[in-house]
């Protein structure tokens, strides 16, 4: 099959624009669809649906570049990961259905306010949550959990995989917003869990989201091929970086993301 110089040039400034986003989302360990949407709408003119649905479908490759990072770094807690990530892709399938009544513009505005919301919550709560501080414990051998803690992941996982599929943005703020005061991990190990749970709600909402047809053919191959390989990049210096620097970094991206979205 042949492809169109057009989509050659889509998918070449896609994957160098979006490398270096990569290597920060890696970092902190979000899935960067925020990013992705900001882009695709206020750069390469798509409409908000298109671009929501085409940055959810991104989003599994770089999740799983940047997963499989954080796991080998000692990041991520499985279990607590897989009961937040399988409840987010049940929430992803009927956020992906409701968006579809939903104007382009007002989608995204809804989308910028949400990054900035999220962005203001994580601040706080890292200002104040001994999550961040505390011991950092061996992921490989997590403690047992409470019939509320899981509960609660549940919860954390379905409202963040129905955002993330309605409004295109991820919602890693939130859910490692609840792992930071619900479940009380550290903050590196907060980032790689968050991550491993975004495959799953970015799988179930990008499929979601191609039934209605709202996916990129060629933006969906350069967003993959930047922000997967700067993501898994990113990813190695999580563990390694200043607890200041990667706070501060948590709450900077999706601020950039959502005035990129309401501004541009």
């Amino acid at each position: 099959m042949t492809i169109a110089p057009q989509d050659l040039r889509i998918i070449g400034e896609l994957a160098a624009v979006t490398f270096a986003f990569g290597l920060a989302v890696g970092f902190i360990g979000v899935g960067g669809a925020g990013v992705a949407v900001a882009l695709l709408t206020s750069v390469f003119g798509l409409p908000a649906h298109t671009a929501i649905g085409t940055a959810i479908a991104a989003m599994l490759f770089v999740t799983i570049s940047g997963a499989i990072s954080h796991y080998r770094e000692g990041n991520v807690a499985h279990r607590l990961g897989l009961v937040v990530g399988l409840a987010g892709a049940a929430g992803a399938v009927i956020g992906a259905d409701w968006s579809q009544s939903v104007p382009d513009e007002v989608l995204r505005v809804a989308a910028g306010l949400a990054l900035w919301s999220l962005a203001v919550l994580v601040f706080l709560r890292s200002r104040i949550t001994r999550g961040i501080v505390g011991h950092e414990t061996d992921v490989h051998e997590e403690p047992i959990r409470t019939k509320r803690e899981w509960a609660a992941g549940i919860g954390i996982g379905a409202t963040g995989g129905a955002a993330a599929a309605f409004l295109g943005i991820g919602m890693a703020p939130l859910i490692q917003l609840g792992l930071l005061t619900i479940h009380c991990l550290p903050l590196r190990q907060t980032v790689g869990t968050a991550m491993m749970a975004l495959i799953f709600i970015s799988a179930a909402g990008g499929l979601a989201m191609a039934r209605h047809g709202d996916v990129s053919g060629p933006h969906l191959v350069g967003l993959t091929i930047g922000l997967a390989s700067g993501a898994y990049i990113g990813a190695r210096y999580t563990r390694r970086a200043p607890r200041e620097l990667l706070r501060i970094a948590v709450v900077a991206v999706p601020v950039t993301a959502g005035a990129m979205l309401l501004f541009l």
